[in-house]
Formats: structure tokens, sequence, C-alpha cells
């Protein structure tokens, strides 16, 4: 190889150790990044070679950022911006945007990586940039796919990015509706399942059986169920042979139904739902809710409540809401309802104690709508309206109450709740 390099022609060998340096980077080799950064440099400056200027100058800054020379790269940065005004390169300047986000989050300065990503993606879109001149492994172009996403930038745009590069999400990005995932499948209300974003429409005659199968893989978990654990579900007067039948007819039909070979994975008698290619609404809730309780522990209330926020917008109903309950669905049924329930509850209690008054009626109201028992609620409600000095209103949350309590239980108010009433009865 060092032989052909001398018959190369001093620009090409500046892009040849362009092209090297982000190899040893992608594999993180740093010492041979630096020496082939610093040959790109040096080649670029005694050729005149303009045209991979801006690019050498953001190299420059990614090695420097990835050997902790924080100080180095940005000035390599200032740099490469400088050379795109010059120039009008607005390419350049996206890719230098797009390095400037990626050392802001990896500084864990949230606000000022959202702000330089927003503006390489406002470029990307008016460009029509589609280039891998990113960061240079794929997993952090994929967190900035995802940080872009979550924020709302440009949605369109980064879909179409991630479409055309086939980036497949990692873990962190399970909760995004918003990714452009081959399969999408709502359980939580209404169930439908979508593909590349169109719904998939299903006759009803033919088609409930390989559906049903989707279904109880999900309510078991989705991941590595057993063959016998989904047959005993759905086939529990079919002997061994006879349920192992129906158990592969109906997984064919499933796959023939979704269209995705990759989706849905046998392996030893195990079946998995794929969850890098197919989103799934009760995961997705699930995850948020978990990262909330994660983020209170930590004492970080603004996160919780971005967390569970997000998990109340995929919350659209009860698991499998409408069809017929079978045992295999109760128990998500009833976890994912009580993590939605506390969730409402926390956020609820949140709004009350910053006197955020409409915030807080609002969060009452959405968790009656799905547990209209929940005495709780009734009881923020009437605290909000007492605060906001609309008595009557708060009278009337008391009197639903008292009307649903007894004609579903045919029990009455709790203490807590007659007291909330009483204190009501000696304003004036």
């Amino acid at each position: 190889m060092t032989s052909s390099l001398r018959s190369f022609k001093p620009w090409d060998l500046c892009i040849y150790h362009s092209a090297k340096t982000q190899e040893a980077l992608f594999q993180g080799d740093l010492r041979q990044a630096l020496l082939h950064i610093e040959q790109a440099t040096k080649l670029r400056i005694e050729t005149g070679f303009t045209l991979i200027t801006g690019w050498c100058q953001i190299q420059n800054a990614y090695v420097m950022h990835e050997l902790g020379r924080h100080r180095e790269a940005e000035d390599h940065l200032t740099q490469a911006f400088n050379f795109s005004r010059d120039i009008r390169g607005k390419n350049n300047e996206y890719a230098a945007h797009l390095a400037q986000a990626h050392f802001a989050f990896g500084q864990g300065e949230e606000q000022s990586g959202l702000m330089s990503l927003r503006k390489a993606f406002v470029l990307g879109k008016e460009g029509g940039y589609f280039s891998t001149w990113g960061p240079p492994h794929p997993s952090d172009t994929t967190r900035l796919c995802i940080k872009a996403l979550e924020a709302g930038i440009e949605v369109e745009y980064v879909q179409e990015f991630i479409r055309r590069f086939r980036i497949v999400p990692d873990r962190a990005a399970l909760h995004l509706e918003n990714w452009p995932w081959p399969l999408k499948i709502y359980t939580l209300g209404q169930f439908r399942v979508e593909r590349d974003g169109n719904p998939i429409q299903f006759s009803r005659k033919v088609q409930q059986k390989p559906l049903s199968m989707l279904k109880t893989l999900i309510a078991l978990g989705g991941r590595e169920v057993q063959e016998g654990k989904i047959a005993d579900a759905l086939w529990p007067e079919a002997d061994g042979d006879d349920a192992h039948h129906s158990f592969v007819t109906n997984l064919h039909r499933l796959r023939q139904l979704i269209g995705h070979d990759k989706a849905i994975q046998l392996r030893e008698g195990k079946l998995t739902l794929e969850d890098r290619h197919c989103w799934v609404d009760v995961w997705a809730f699930e995850r948020l809710l978990r990262q909330a309780e994660n983020e209170e522990k930590k004492g970080s209330a603004e996160n919780v409540i971005q967390f569970i926020q997000k998990g109340l917008e995929v919350y659209r109903g009860p698991f499998l809401a409408g069809e017929i309950e079978q045992s295999w669905m109760i128990s998500l049924r009833e976890h994912s309802r009580g993590q939605f329930l506390r969730g409402v509850t926390w956020l609820g209690h949140y709004w009350e104690k910053t006197e955020q008054w409409e915030k807080a009626i609002g969060c009452y109201q959405r968790g009656l709508e799905v547990d209209n028992l929940g005495e709780e609620f009734y009881q923020g409600l009437m605290n909000c309206y007492q605060h906001l000095g609309q008595k009557a209103k708060a009278l009337s949350v008391y009197n639903r109450c008292k009307r649903i309590l007894s004609s579903t239980l045919e029990i009455e108010p709790s203490p807590e709740t007659e007291a909330i009433y009483k204190s009501l009865l000696m304003e004036s």
C-alpha cells in the first residue's frame, strides 16, 4: 500500500488521510486518527486544496474532542465556521453544527446541543443535505436523530435521513412514536397496526387468529415467549401436535399479514417481537414511566414531569380495550393502567404543590377518564377549584363523586373527601 501511495497526487493523498481519519475514529484508534488528520492537514496547507478545508477542520475537532482536548476542538470548529462563511459553504456549516451538537450533548449541555442540532437540520432540510458528515460512529448519529425527534426538530427531514441511511434504532429510541418504524402496533385503546406509516386493513374472518397470536405475544412480554405459552392461551383444548400445527400455521399467516420478515423471530421454540424493527405503544408507555421513576430517585422533578407527560400522551386507553377479556391480557392491562394512574397522581400532586391549579385540574380530569372511581382525583379537583375560588365547580365534583361511588360500589365518599366537602360548605 505504501508504494502505491507514492503514485498519488498530493490532493489525492489528502483525501486518503481524511478518509483514514474517519476510519480510525470509527474504530476508536485515536493515535491513528491523530496521525492521519495531521497528514491530511499538512497536505491541505501545502497544496492549497481548499475543497476539503472545512471538513479537515471539522475532523480535527472530532479528534481533539475524543482526546479530551476540548478547547482545541472548539478552536477547530470556530475555524470551520469562519471558513464556511467565507466561501458561503452551507454544507460545511451544516457539518460543523452537527459536530457542535455532538460535543454539547457529550458534555451534558442539553439546550446548547439542541440549538446547534436545530441549526444543522434546518440547513440540512433547506439544502437537501443527506450525507454522513456527522459524528464518526453510527451510534452517535443515531443519538442526534433521537434528540431531534424528541424535540420535534425538522421531523420529516430527520425521518427521511433515517430511512436513507437505514439507521436502526437503539434502545434509547424505543419510546419514540415519530421514529420512522417499519411497523407500529397500537394496543392502548383501539388495536391497529401500521406498516411504513399506513394502517393495515384486516378482514374480520380469516385473520383474527394470527392477530390474536400477535396480541398474545405482546401481552406475554414479546421477548422469547415459549411456543407452549402462546399455544395454551390460544388453543387450550388442543393436544401437543395439533397445538404445534396451529402455532406454525398462524405464525406464517401473521408474518404474511404484517409483511416484515425481521419483525417476528422464532428461535429454539421461543417467539420474539423485535423492538428494533417494531414500535409497540404499551412498551413505549411502560418505558417512559420507568424512566420517570428513575428520575424521581435522582430528585430530578423536571425530567420526571417530561417523561410522565410523554407517557400520558401515549396512553390512549386500557390495553386491548373493547375486546373480550382473556386471561392472558389481564396482567398487562392492569399493570399499564396502574402505571397510568400513578403517573397522573404524581403529576397532579406536583402541580398542586407548585400552585399550578389549571394544570392539576387537567391532569385529574385525564385520570378520571380512565378511572372514574379514583376518589383521589375527585379530591384533587375539589382542592384545585377551591383554591381558584370556584366553589360551585368544587361542589359539582363532590356530587359527581358521591353519585358514581353510590351507583357503582354502593359506598359513601371517604372521610378525606367529606372533609374537603365540609370545608367548602363553611366558606361564605
